[in-house]
């Protein structure tokens, strides 16, 4: 299907570079959908009405299952990663495992929205899909992200494919989480789940087939094969344990990413409790716009600051950092303000912390990059795809915190009574209107929107669920920065002279 082209030098070939960033797109909304939207899927629609304390067992079962899932993606993402190192295949060392992900990740998420059961037999297959899923994604997963640093060493080079796979990662998330809530509301959630399902999958293969088509894979020295060859699995938790800016970057992105993705993971349900069912999609679209803006901002802005104005990286990060907490603590009192009328505040805040996480996330990801070089300046490896199936796992760990931080939340605040009851008329409406979109969000909207909104649940409620909505988040993101600023040791100026020696050594023929 597709031949194993590669390049050479530090200069990527336009077709692949934009055709590797542009894809990302796809990957992030197929991804983005699944992550963001399964759980909301089950808690909604997928577990089904019923007895208040056997839907609670149900959901807190789901729960436990995304977290036991979660522990085995520990094994699951070394063992790709490994694989991914140390096969290297007739069709490329990346695009054949890019391709088999794409296909049947693509495949298991058609079949998580579209099988229509409820109940334990719906607990008990989102246990066997959501395995397959996360095997399978995986399989994408490391493979894609271990090309980005295998294509140029450059820093210049490297910040530049960053930020442009980030604008396009950022534009296929900000399209689920815009789109999604629209509908879900619009159609109810299991005809609008579905379809978004299907389109969202189709999209994402299609893309990474036309990617692994295209693309060229920088050619890889003799001396990093013959050590990918001689790798051991055993070698994957050995980078971990000797690189200590490996170990830095790693800890410092699971507490950023579970920090910053807690808030759009419980947002999902803060607009109905704050602004009422039917009008929850509106107010979430304009946030998730303000999102997207604060975000690309931030991505465009990175490579300016660095490059041009020749900013240091940690100055950005501290900063950025201060930036990120405050905000959050500002956000916690907004509470205290009718939601509707102090809308636009809570937007401005968004922005200035969506902003400054960007900042935050375009350096860890640029320092992760570079301990590769350390590694291979240090140890005479680089084991790209170690690396990045330790990034991968971090990502996936901090998705299971978020699930614990939602699921303690709507407990703590008893405000499963109304999942529950929204989840009934769901099943009612579906089994009295079949697939009439139409019908069906109006009549599941005349029930939700009784027991929605800041006028129908409790003061003590909503707090409880802005604690975890903001301050959480806010104390991630400040163990994030003191333990960078206490681990990570690789400037911009000693980077440069790593990659000059790494570079003299090819050049000699020399390790």
């Amino acid at each position: 299907m597709f031949k194993n082209k590669t390049f050479e030098g530090e200069n990527v070939p336009k077709l692949t570079k934009w055709l590797f960033c542009s894809s990302g797109m796809f990957r992030d909304l197929c991804y983005q959908f699944v992550s963001m939207f399964l759980l909301m899927y089950a808690q909604y629609c997928g577990i089904g009405g019923g007895d208040g304390e056997d839907y609670i067992a149900m959901y807190t079962t789901i729960t436990i299952i995304i977290i036991i899932l979660r522990v085995w993606d520990g094994f699951n993402d070394p063992i790709m990663g490994f694989i991914v190192e140390k096969v290297n295949l007739k069709r490329g060392k990346y695009r054949p495992w890019i391709f088999l992900g794409a296909l049947l990740s693509s495949i298991v998420t058609i079949l998580m929205f579209t099988l229509q059961v409820h109940g334990w037999t719906y607990v008990g297959l989102f246990a066997v899909f959501y395995f397959l899923w996360d095997f399978t994604y995986t399989m994408n997963d490391i493979a894609f992200w271990s090309v980005l640093p295998s294509l140029s060493q450059k820093e210049k080079v490297r910040a530049n494919l960053t930020t442009l796979l980030s604008i396009f990662v950022s534009i296929g998330s900000f399209t689920a989480g815009g789109l999604v809530p629209i509908l879900s509301s619009s159609f109810g959630y299991t005809i609008s789940y579905r379809w978004f399902a299907i389109i969202a999958s189709v999209l994402y293969f299609l893309s990474q087939l036309i990617l692994v088509i295209f693309m060229k894979e920088r050619k890889r020295s003799e001396d990093v094969e013959t050590s990918s060859e001689k790798m051991k699995f055993k070698d994957i938790f050995s980078v971990l344990a000797k690189n200590d800016q490996v170990r830095s970057s790693i800890v410092g992105i699971l507490l950023y990413y579970t920090g910053a993705s807690i808030l759009v993971t419980l947002g999902l349900n803060y607009f109905y409790f704050n602004y009422g069912y039917s009008a929850a999609g509106t107010y979430q679209l304009i946030f998730t716009v303000v999102y997207a803006l604060a975000t690309l901002l931030g991505q465009v802005l990175y490579p300016v600051l660095v490059n041009k104005f020749k900013i240091h990286r940690m100055k950005i990060f501290t900063i950025a950092s201060i930036v990120t907490f405050t905000g959050y603590g500002l956000l916690f009192l907004y509470i205290f303000l009718n939601p509707v009328t102090f809308f636009p505040l809570l937007c401005v805040l968004g922005f200035i912390v969506f902003f400054a996480q960007t900042l935050i996330s375009m350096v860890l990801y640029i320092m992760i990059q570079d301990s590769i070089e350390y590694n291979e300046y240090h140890f005479k490896e680089r084991r790209e795809s170690a690396v990045f199936s330790l990034r991968a796992f971090t990502a996936k760990l901090g998705s299971s915190l978020q699930q614990v931080v939602l699921y303690v939340s709507l407990l703590a605040g008893s405000l499963y009574a109304i999942s529950n009851q929204i989840s009934q008329a769901e099943m009612d409406a579906i089994a009295q209107f079949g697939d009439n979109a139409v019908s069906v969000g109006q009549y599941v909207g005349e029930i939700a929107n009784q027991i929605t909104g800041f006028e129908n649940v409790d003061f003590w409620q909503r707090l409880v669920y802005q604690i975890g909505f903001t301050i959480v988040p806010g104390l991630l993101m400040l163990a994030c920065f003191v333990w960078i600023k206490c681990t990570y040791k690789i400037t911009e100026e000693n980077h440069e002279i790593m990659v000059l020696e790494i570079e003299k050594r090819q050049r000699d023929g020399t390790k």
